[in-house]
């Protein structure tokens, strides 16, 4: 690493480096130590790369367009307040001046920080989490299922949020000057958009569901924006590696969102299905040992702290035998 040519930002922007300042050990003291020795030229640079890491807490989740943003603001107040030092440098102590200005540039960008970094939520197997947005937005989070979003929104700015798992959105409405503000949440490829709405969004195993209750949305694939649908209620669309085309469908949304009320609703969904979910949610490993069983359907609803009342309503179902071995429930 050539770090003769780094500048403020590369230093600030160095693993290495941050962890020397954060939590320095022998060999990285001694290696910073002779450099800048050998360097006393980059000591300025140094000096304030160090001062801004241990000023303000550094958030290495940021993606490059986030840190982009975030060193435009910065070199942008730098701009004004070493406009503003030139101004009045005559007139006042320099040493006062220097930490009055280095003050303002510390709060200004630490302000930025928290507004622009990300935060992430997640749930474990069986646990499921309500969630309340800075623009008073609710999602509920289904078991092993998680949620990033800014910390701040203000004003106009865009409403945002990623999603793996399984999560429901009451959306709040927001205006600014009459102008409606969207509220985007992105599945990988799929954004879904709204303006003020309940629905569901799913994200697991390349497959995508979306299901609306009530208000509208618009679902975009930005592979192909041609591939867009508005939802209305009681209407849903998917999306998976084998139907890549968005078509939407009459639902009924109970199948989408029972969950939030501590219930597990299937529709005639395969045993070989169930079985991927019931690991994705409860961390069950259900082993079906006759493969004829596997195309077999369950339809019905059991509590999801009461997983056994699924077993049992199964055996009534079919002539199925279940053994518990180990970590495993095996079908046959």
């Amino acid at each position: 690493m050539n770090y003769l040519e780094f500048d403020i930002e590369d230093f600030i922007m160095d693993d290495f480096f941050q962890k020397w300042v954060k939590a320095p050990d022998e060999d990285s003291d001694k290696f910073w130590t002779q450099w800048i020795l050998a360097h006393p030229e980059k000591k300025k640079e140094i000096d304030n790369a160090m001062h801004f890491i241990k000023k303000v807490d550094f958030n290495e989740k940021w993606t490059p367009s986030e840190r982009a943003k975030m060193w435009s603001y910065i070199e942008s107040n730098l701009e004004k307040d070493q406009s503003n030092y030139k101004k009045v440098r005559l007139k006042s102590n320099w040493s006062w001046l220097a930490v009055a200005c280095s003050l303002i540039i510390i709060c200004s960008v630490a302000l930025y920080f928290y507004r622009f970094r990300t935060q992430e939520t997640s749930t474990t197997f069986r646990e499921t989490k309500k969630v309340l947005l800075n623009d008073g937005s609710v999602v509920t989070l289904n078991a092993n299922s998680s949620i990033i979003y800014k910390n701040g929104w203000y004003a106009n700015s865009n409403r945002e949020v990623w999603i793996k798992g399984d999560a429901i959105f009451e959306v709040s409405k927001q205006e600014v000057n009459g102008e409606k503000i969207p509220f985007v949440v992105h599945a990988d490829n799929l954004n879904v958009e709204v303006l003020g709405t309940i629905f569901s969004v799913s994200n697991r195993r390349d497959k995508k569901d979306i299901a609306l209750q009530h208000g509208s949305v618009k679902v975009t694939d930005e592979n192909n924006i041609a591939n867009t649908v508005i939802l209305r209620p009681g209407e849903g669309v998917s999306q998976s590696q084998e139907q890549i085309t968005l078509i939407k469908q009459e639902i009924d949304t109970r199948y989408y969102t029972s969950w939030k009320d501590k219930i597990t609703l299937f529709k005639q969904k395969s045993l070989a299905e169930i079985a991927v979910m019931m690991k994705e949610w409860y961390d069950i490993n259900i082993i079906i040992d006759n493969p004829t069983l596997k195309n077999e359907t369950f339809t019905g609803s059991f509590p999801t702290d009461s997983v056994d009342v699924f077993f049992v309503k199964l055996q009534k179902l079919y002539p199925i035998q279940v053994t518990k071995k180990g970590d495993n429930i095996h079908l046959k």
